[in-house]
């Protein structure tokens, strides 16, 4: 028999610790590779990991809701190497099979024996739901000290609730203040805006194709002509990219999360209405992958969502440029000295100064506002 460390890997980039949130086997269990093991919450999304071996299980090194660092044990298997033992006839049973046995017979009635087996420990209450989890992080409160008073003792909000002055700051939280504070400091940021006739946006509106995916659309159509909003500022020098990849801010119970489409500039309208969706679902429901929420060259933010007309938004770093996309409502227009009500939405383009300057991202979005308007 030998000895196998399993040790929690890197599940995503800038991702330093994760959660456990679940075991999906207890000790001595014997397990098949690829088996299941452990479902743990990155900050960025939940992740199942499957076992690297075949072997039995002899400790679990983490308890459910607890916070486990990258490289740290998480699980000890016995890898077992079948062997033959000696007997009179034939073949015995190889050791694992030996083990297996011993283990199922433990509780037979033997000498010295009662002939009763041990009640079974009762099983652990359920983890906590996601967003439970989530309010106990922003109130600095422990769950593993919480006695749950839910179905089988599940923890509950207002188990959670309480007299709380300080709101602690971890998970996706910490890293969104990370990344906007690098982002506030390191970029010079300016915010442009342009109000644009919605009629043509709205006549493209389908179960698939959503505003968002006609701006969204037309958006990285303008990468082409204007390929300075699809690069980044680093070591002196504007990075221009050769693809677009499209990030799509998302708000989600776990907090905002950026996932990615890659290639946007080559899809249709419909197969990139498609793909936003599945990629804000997944967000919402943590079932994003790593490579779902990174690697962004330009992002898209739909405030109007909640009902802003408009925003300022903070760019994702190290991008260079990111579109607020504002609510879409009956505004009165002057036409040909008319005042007439039309769908109208403002967007609002926060850029790089140290990239662009003023007039090339008036430039950017004023080729963005012709493009949207145009009949199709």
């Amino acid at each position: 028999m030998a000895e196998h460390h399993f040790r929690l890997p890197d599940l995503g980039e800038g991702l330093e610790d994760a959660e456990v949130v679940r075991w999906l086997v207890t000790e001595g269990d014997e397990i098949a590779l690829n088996q299941p093991l452990i479902e743990v919450d990155t900050a960025k999304a939940l992740v199942e990991i499957p076992s690297p071996v075949a072997g039995s299980i002899t400790k679990l090194h983490a308890a459910a809701g607890t916070t486990v660092k990258v490289g740290a044990t998480l699980v000890t298997f016995e890898v077992a190497e079948p062997k033959r033992t000696a007997v009179l006839v034939g073949y015995g049973a190889d050791e694992a099979s030996s083990s297996s046995s011993r283990r199922r017979l433990s509780g037979v009635r033997g000498p010295g024996r009662t002939g009763r087996r041990e009640p079974p420990s009762p099983a652990p209450p359920p983890p906590p739901a996601p967003p439970i989890r989530k309010l106990a992080a922003e109130l600095g409160v422990d769950v593993a000290k919480l006695v749950g008073s839910g179905p089988d003792g599940r923890i509950t909000r207002d188990d959670v609730i309480g007299d709380k002055k300080r709101v602690a700051v971890s998970g996706v939280r910490k890293l969104i203040a990370q990344k906007m504070t690098r982002s506030w400091r390191e970029i010079p940021h300016v915010t442009t805006y342009l109000t644009v006739d919605a009629t043509q946006i709205l006549a493209q509106k389908s179960s698939d194709v959503s505003p968002l995916a006609v701006v969204s659309k037309r958006l990285v159509e303008i990468c082409r002509s204007h390929p300075k909003i699809n690069s980044s500022f680093g070591d002196d020098a504007i990075v221009l990219k050769d693809e677009v990849h499209l990030g799509v801010a998302t708000d989600t119970e776990r907090g905002l999360l950026v996932p990615v489409v890659r290639n946007a500039d080559r899809l249709t309208v419909e197969a990139l209405g498609k793909e936003i969706k599945r990629l804000i679902t997944a967000a919402r429901e943590g079932k994003s992958s790593p490579d779902d929420l990174r690697g962004s060259t330009i992002t898209i933010s739909n405030v109007g969502s909640f009902g802003a007309e408009y925003g300022t938004p903070i760019i994702n770093h190290p991008e260079a440029a990111i579109l607020a996309l504002g609510v879409i409502e009956q505004r009165p227009v002057v036409r040909d000295g008319v005042v007439v009500a039309l769908p109208m939405v403002t967007l609002s383009l926060s850029f790089d100064h140290r990239v662009l300057d003023g007039a090339e991202a008036g430039r950017a979005l004023a080729d963005l506002r012709v493009l949207l308007e145009q009949v199709r």
